[in-house]
């Protein structure tokens, strides 16, 4: 089980180096050796706490947001590599507590983003891990909106992806493999 977290909230433009490290490298870095030193065990669980912030994003956050995508990335990565081993990365959304400060909350309520109770979210954990189930699961409270209600979004960029233009995206790239 691999659950760890910092936040060091800021725009990316205001973020040292050293903030971006630490929380990127929390989630990251302590995976990797996590998995590191266990690549010979014949494991039958890996369960990562991930966030909704990998997939929704949040303001302040995108070091945050790139640590949980990661996990993401590895939980498949593992998931290939271990085919007798569940594996879950599972992407919280705000739970009632941990992180959450009082403040934290009243900015969540003011969002319409539920929080996740404690013991709603462990019977879920114990539910999940006894069956068979998806690699990456999103788990929001009852009602959460993790985006903003009035659907008024703009477009910062656009970019177009593909093969000959981004070779990486290739899945038998050799970049991608080394």
């Amino acid at each position: 089980v691999h659950g760890a977290g910092v936040l060091a909230d800021a725009r990316l433009a205001d973020k040292t180096p050293e903030q971006f490290d630490r929380v990127f490298g929390t989630k990251g870095d302590g995976l990797r050796h996590l998995l590191a030193a266990t690549s010979r065990d014949p494991l039958r669980l890996i369960v990562l706490f991930s966030s909704s912030t990998g997939r929704f994003g949040r303001t302040g956050q995108a070091d945050y947001a790139a640590a949980n995508e990661v996990l993401n990335k590895l939980a498949w990565r593992e998931s290939r590599g271990r085919p007798d081993c569940r594996v879950v990365s599972l992407s919280w959304g705000p739970w009632d507590g941990g992180m959450v400060t009082p403040a934290l909350r009243d900015v969540f309520a003011a969002e319409g983003v539920g929080l996740i109770g404690r013991e709603a979210g462990a019977a879920f954990l114990v539910d999940e891990l006894r069956g068979v189930g998806p690699v990456e699961v999103v788990v929001l409270a009852a009602g959460a909106a993790p985006a903003p209600s009035s659907g008024d979004w703009t477009v910062a960029f656009e970019r177009v992806l593909d093969v000959t233009s981004h070779p990486a995206l290739d899945r038998k790239s050799t970049r991608l493999n080394s």
